[in-house]
């Protein structure tokens, strides 16, 4: 009587791995059709709105993006930052570019409730 050779370990998990990566969604490519800046009551951009597509399907979606506001010493708006990974970028009311945040740890240990270095530049 012969014995049908038992899966040792390893192979049993290779398998198993190989089984879900072949079962694993795929990577869903977009293309930007049009961006289309969001304004408020008073004319100030205050975020802006992004439609996609998919390059498979050609579903389009949108995604929106508010920017949060800057306030100066007397509690007026004096501008918008974006959020991006690694910081923020300052926009003026009416939606240019004005500078950036840059978020950074190496500080965080000292001054925990710090928002990161600033840089502006003046218009």
């Amino acid at each position: 009587m012969t014995r049908a050779p038992r899966m040792t370990p390893l192979a049993a998990c290779l398998l198993a791995t190989c089984l879900a990566a072949g079962c694993a969604p795929q990577a869903v490519e977009y293309r930007y059709v049009a961006t289309e800046p969001l304004k408020n009551e008073q004319g100030h951009v205050i975020g802006h709105k992004e439609r996609l597509t998919d390059v498979e399907t050609l579903e389009e979606f949108e995604r929106i993006t508010y920017y949060q506001p800057l306030y100066d010493a007397g509690g007026a708006i004096v501008g918008y930052q974006e959020p991006v990974r690694g910081g923020a970028v300052i926009r003026s009311l009416d939606g240019r570019r004005l500078g950036a945040r840059y978020v950074d740890l190496r500080s965080r240990g000292s001054n925990p409730g710090s928002e990161g270095v600033t840089i502006s530049i003046q218009p």
